[in-house]
């Protein structure tokens, strides 16, 4: 443990000094897409939203097809299931959405997994804990399986595109958390890569076995 709080603490020294990211999301957005499964009907259905956006005005820029569905659901009290979604991504997040609208169904897939597995294999999904690692890794090694290795990061990228001022609720930095997740998300894709065919279960025990090992690579900033 020591080791990996030593790795983790390197990485903060190093990547905190970078500028500060500009997009925001409030703890409740996060809590939605960091630790919890979004519903793939209601997923399903705003990117059908972006889909009749982008087909009915072809001329629409992405950034004005962002700014129209921003607009749309600021505060309707309509579809409000499609509202809390969108309003939960990152700005980053959103525009992957209207450019590879597909491949961000499979990215709430492999999110859904993510969560469904932590829950199994810890019985919680945590913060800043071995069990956020774990749902980080099989996240990005899912993707991969499913969108290939180079869209996996650039959707989980954009999901850590986002304020980084202050601490978490768990009294670390969220610049730290950042730092963490970057890491742990790049670990799993490389998992992901390793490991094409095999199931749901056999990625999720081949991750559990992995962070439980001496030499894993996976960090994390407390038990």
């Amino acid at each position: 443990m020591k080791k990996n709080l030593l790795i983790i603490l390197g990485l903060v020294v190093t990547l905190g000094i970078s500028s500060p990211l500009t997009v925001l999301a409030n703890d409740c957005e996060q809590n939605l897409t960091e630790s919890g499964s979004i519903n793939q009907s209601a997923f399903e259905k705003m990117i059908n939203e972006i889909e009749t956006i982008k087909s009915e005005n072809p001329c629409l820029s992405e950034d004005e097809i962002l700014k129209l569905m921003d607009n749309r659901h600021s505060s309707s009290p309509n579809e409000r299931g499609i509202t809390d979604i969108w309003n939960s991504l990152t700005n980053s997040e959103k525009k992957l959405c209207i450019r590879y609208p597909f491949d961000a169904l499979k990215v709430n897939t492999a999110r859904n997994i993510a969560t469904e597995q932590t829950d199994r294999k810890f019985g919680y999904s945590g913060l800043g804990d071995r069990s956020d690692a774990f749902r980080h890794g099989i996240w990005n090694a899912e993707m991969t399986v499913l969108i290939g290795k180079e869209k996996a990061e650039l959707f989980a990228s954009a999901h850590e595109d986002k304020d980084v001022t202050g601490d978490e609720s768990d009294g670390y930095p969220k610049t730290a958390h950042r730092d963490m997740d970057l890491h742990n998300n790049e670990i799993g894709r490389a998992i992901g890569e390793q490991n094409k065919d095999v199931s749901e279960d056999e990625m999720a025990d081949i991750i559990y076995q992995d962070i439980y090992s001496e030499t894993t690579q996976f960090v994390w900033l407390h038990e």
